[in-house]
């Protein structure tokens, strides 16, 4: 099993590299055969190639990233949240997502389930 600094590691670089626009650098976190449900509810995203088309996908803006508090981890098990900033030009969207993450004894991410909420407004 992966140990608990490893798995810390792994959340703080998962968000540095979403705010950097790294696809393949967050692709390469992940196991062959991880999958994704981001946001919850819907369609799970299995495999590498469609991690690599979701997280391709940027609608034209690059958000920036902040963890939230500490990463909570049990077991292989890890729940973080961050800040997520988008700029728009007139418009700024602060929102808050909780992303919870299983790891593989080889410290890959098996599977993400993401909580993004438009209404939980960090500056609260």
């Amino acid at each position: 099993m992966a140990d608990r600094t490893h798995i810390v590691s792994v959340c703080d670089r998962y968000v540095e590299l979403l705010t950097a626009g790294d696809h393949e650098g967050i692709v390469a976190l992940y196991a062959d055969d991880a999958w994704i449900e981001d946001p919850v509810g819907s369609e799970r995203k299995v495999g590498k190639d469609a991690l690599r088309a979701f997280y391709a996908t940027d609608h034209g803006v690059t958000p920036v990233m902040t963890r939230l508090g500490p990463v909570c981890v049990v077991g292989n098990e890890a729940a973080f949240q961050f800040r997520i900033d988008i700029d728009l030009g007139e418009t700024k969207i602060a929102m808050t997502s909780t992303d919870i993450m299983t790891f593989d004894d080889a410290g890959l991410i098996t599977s993400m389930r993401a909580y993004p909420d438009g209404e939980a407004n960090p500056d609260a």
